[in-house]
């Protein structure tokens, strides 16, 4: 890239002492050698320098050493279809076969962010250690002004596309889902639109957008409707036009969709909503959406306005990828926000 980077191991505080406990902090020492720096020969050295070590950030889940899992200790589970096992048609199944599942929470992890002058820390998180953590870790750590602007952007730059991590996201389990070699990185950086869906729920939903739940509320007002759906912890449905690129081709076609808790649709025939013409899209549960920064030099995108469905499974190249572009950025903003609602 032409700019070197440089890594920093932190160290770094517990999650007890970033809430103001009063527990100790989990530092590891090395153990003591004789003969180290601070003895020489005939007579006393320097005084022993204290080096800070790496800390280790806990999620906010917790369990006694005695209860914390361990895979050593899984039972074997009894396969009630032996006959279906493998060659050596053991009734065993062991624990490997039951997938590798999420990072265990008593593992630690070797986490890197990266700051927006290209600069490279190091932090050793545990695997519940959530986004909105590791923001206050790095704050109080760069002696950065503490507002609530600060995100941990997930940046893919291979693919041109990039999402702010929600408070709650576990930092460990968003990296365990990259590909081995891929461009891929966190970013520390402030955005000041991370909470603007609850401070300015009404202008990201227009009124054309969310017409089909207005109608069914016709006693209802537009801020009135909105409100109720955020309060309740949902969302309303939402629509609109889109521009769909074709799997394997920068060509674009438009289409009407749909958004629903039950996922995305778009409609094959013009603003039908007739079961007989939406076709199912997207899966909301298994998949994240981000902005395309570089939409028409990398995928040919109509406007500037582009946004993509990753699906968990994707994880490397542009196979898989569910791209769409907005007319501008007010679309593109209800349709993200809602996105973020529904999952």
């Amino acid at each position: 890239t032409g700019t070197s980077t440089w890594c920093q191991t932190l160290s770094l505080p517990t999650d007890n002492a970033m809430e103001g406990g009063a527990q100790q902090s989990s530092l590891w020492e090395p153990p003591e050698q004789d003969g180290g720096p601070g003895e020489r020969d005939g007579g006393e050295g320097p005084p022993e320098v204290k080096r800070s070590q790496p800390l280790f950030i806990h999620g906010s889940s917790r369990q006694l050493p005695q209860e914390e899992p361990r895979a050593s200790s899984l039972p074997s589970i009894p396969n009630p279809f032996p006959e279906l096992c493998s060659p050596s048609n053991s009734p065993i199944l062991s624990s490997p076969a039951l997938g590798q599942g999420p990072p265990r929470e008593g593992t630690s992890h070797v986490v890197k962010v990266f700051g927006e002058d290209g600069a490279c820390r190091s932090l050793e998180a545990s695997a519940g250690t959530t986004a909105r953590q590791l923001c206050e870790t790095l704050v109080r750590r760069t002696r950065a002004l503490h507002d609530h602007s600060w995100a941990l952007v997930e940046l893919h730059q291979h693919l041109a596309l990039e999402r702010c991590l929600e408070d709650h996201e576990s930092v460990v389990e968003v990296q365990s889902s990259w590909a081995p070699g891929a461009d891929s990185r966190f970013v520390f950086r402030k955005n000041f639109a991370k909470y603007e869906l609850f401070r300015s729920s009404t202008s990201l939903f227009p009124e054309v957008m969310v017409s089909s739940c207005l109608e069914a509320n016709k006693s209802m007002a537009h801020s009135e409707l909105i409100q109720n759906f955020l309060n309740s912890g949902s969302c309303p449905e939402v629509q609109g036009f889109l521009q769909l690129r074709e799997a394997g081709r920068k060509v674009w076609k438009r289409f009407h969709f749909s958004l629903r808790r039950s996922g995305l649709y778009y409609s094959t025939k013009g603003t039908s909503k007739d079961p007989r013409h939406l076709q199912y899209f997207a899966d909301l549960t298994e998949s994240n959406i981000y902005y395309v920064t570089q939409g028409k030099k990398l995928y040919g995108t109509p406007t500037e306005f582009g946004f993509c469905i990753k699906p968990h499974k994707a994880r490397s190249g542009v196979k898989g990828l569910k791209l769409l572009c907005s007319e501008d950025e007010q679309s593109r903003s209800c349709w993200m926000a809602a996105f973020r609602l529904f999952k």
